[in-house]
């Protein structure tokens, strides 16, 4: 075979693999316009240790700044957080854009759990 007929093979097969990925895109766009959640928030928890001690820290106990938060945000729909000062808000805003690690629960983006993704991954989601 010439270098041409790889090249073409090889730009087929990138072009197929680029067309299914829109496909999937365009198939999960249409059901999260169809009313799938967006953003589903199950069990989300940050518990802050209280440490005792200089030079030996020793964990004595731990402030639970959030615990058990459940939610699911559609397409269209806007989500306000109340409360009191110091009772989670901003806890919960930072782990829903990773800057804050959840002690527990599980975070989802379009089906893709949140806590798995890094670097350019991490990036698109949180714009």
């Amino acid at each position: 075979m010439h270098r041409d007929e790889h090249g073409s093979r090889r730009e087929a097969r990138r072009e197929g693999r680029e067309a299914a990925r829109l496909m999937s895109k365009a198939h999960q766009e249409n059901a999260y316009a169809a009313g799938q959640p967006i953003l589903e928030v199950r069990g989300l928890a940050k518990h802050f240790p209280l440490t005792q001690g200089i030079v030996l820290k020793r964990q004595v106990g731990a402030v639970k700044a959030v615990d058990g938060v459940d939610f699911d945000l559609r397409g269209g729909e806007t989500l306000g957080i109340v409360g009191e000062s110091g009772c989670g808000k901003s806890t919960v805003a930072k782990m829903l854009v990773h800057l804050e690690e959840p002690t527990s629960g599980t975070i989802r983006y379009k089906g893709e759990d949140i806590s798995k993704l890094s670097g350019r991954a991490l990036k698109a989601v949180r714009r």
